[in-house]
């Protein structure tokens, strides 16, 4: 096994357990999300407007989606379409993610790990592997930080990948 392949396999076992829990968290959030637009919809505030009112009832229905491509991923579905759906665009997140890491991984031009050091924090996870490469040793930093805002979009896992000297 080549030191690449090594430290995406480490990574997926420490991986496993977060992405379990992300796919579960996204599903909640989703859930609870189309029931607060299905009630907000079926309120006075939203029936019944027009024209202008209208507009910023709908705007009002994308905040509360979690902005309006949410709100059209939950349009005309049903509750139990939505884990479906979610979990689809989780497993896109997460190939993005490791295919993200070994191009990173590959472009470093690791050939052997010396060490690594993994460890959970409260929004994922720090690993720092000590490689050599073809081009002398080099340090690698993967960890995870939350990333998202208010009114931007919804709350979601960042891997950020540094190789350094």
């Amino acid at each position: 096994m080549n030191a690449q392949q090594e430290i995406i396999n480490s990574l997926e076992n420490i991986f496993s357990e977060m992405d379990a829990e992300y796919v579960a968290k996204q599903v909640a959030w989703a859930l609870e999300r189309k029931l607060a637009v299905r009630e907000f919809e079926a309120s006075d505030v939203y029936r019944g407007t027009r024209g202008e009112e209208f507009r910023k009832a709908k705007a009002q229905a994308y905040s509360i989606a979690g902005g309006k491509g949410w709100y059209d991923v939950f349009w005309g579905r049903s509750m139990d379409m939505i884990p479906e759906i979610v979990e689809k665009k989780c497993k896109k997140v997460i190939e993005n993610r490791n295919a993200s890491i070994a191009k990173k991984l590959a472009k470093a031009e690791v050939t052997e790990v010396y060490s690594n050091r993994i460890s959970r924090t409260s929004d994922g996870f720090h690993g720092i592997f000590n490689v050599d490469t073809n081009l002398g040793p080099k340090h690698i930093e993967i960890e995870t930080i939350l990333a998202g805002g208010y009114n931007i979009q919804c709350l979601h896992v960042r891997t950020l990948v540094k190789v350094r000297k």
